[in-house]
């Protein structure tokens, strides 16, 4: 049991090990094989949370983990975009560019404020991601659909604004907030009881 409980550590540094191919593959122009280890990759984001919830094994170095391991994967996503859609930069750019630019300023911030990334695991940037997910798989195997990009575009913009409102409220660093509502309330308890927010524990 103790072994299974590092699975979805092993499943996140697993999914992080992949971006260096996914990199290469997307340099040497090999869209189908990029495609395919990026489905792989994506199955391993599904079963690390399922099996940390599932093992009671949701701990505070899984929600960094899991939170590096995704930023990285997007990253190579939007790298592969680049290069065999260009379309999407060249017409589509500017929510693209908007997106990226507000969530490097929410880990530039949580960097600052806390010395790590963030890691809410919000649920407006879940849905970010299932619909980016899915813009992705789109475009990859059918092509371009604006409605489905502006829409993921849409959702990932705000959970970014939630994210950085929730780094200036929260005084200390928590995994696996839900929603800015949640962390003002655990501001105001927090507060309320002179107490900070918990500290870091891994």
């Amino acid at each position: 049991m103790d072994f299974a409980r590092h699975v979805p550590n092993g499943l996140s540094l697993a999914r992080l090990s992949l971006v260096p191919a996914l990199a290469w593959l997307t340099t040497e122009g090999r869209e189908s094989a990029f495609f395919g280890l990026l489905l792989l990759a994506w199955a391993t984001d599904l079963l690390d949370g399922w099996l940390a919830r599932r093992l009671g094994a949701t701990t505070r170095l899984g929600a960094v983990l899991d939170s590096v391991a995704d930023v990285s994967l997007i990253v190579a996503i939007l790298f592969a975009i680049w290069r065999f859609h260009p379309i999407v930069y060249r017409d589509h750019g500017l929510i693209l560019w908007a997106i990226v630019g507000v969530w490097t300023g929410v880990h530039l911030a949580s960097l600052a404020r806390y010395g790590r990334t963030s890691s809410f695991h919000t649920r407006f940037a879940q849905a970010g991601i299932v619909l980016f997910a899915a813009f992705v798989v789109v475009l990859f195997t059918a092509g371009f659909v604006a409605p489905l990009y502006y829409l993921a575009g849409s959702v990932c913009l705000f959970a970014g604004f939630e994210n950085a409102l929730m780094v200036w409220a929260l005084e200390t660093w928590r995994p696996d907030v839900p929603s800015l509502p949640t962390a003002l309330s655990i501001r105001a308890a927090d507060r309320k009881s002179g107490l900070p927010s918990l500290p870091p524990n891994d």
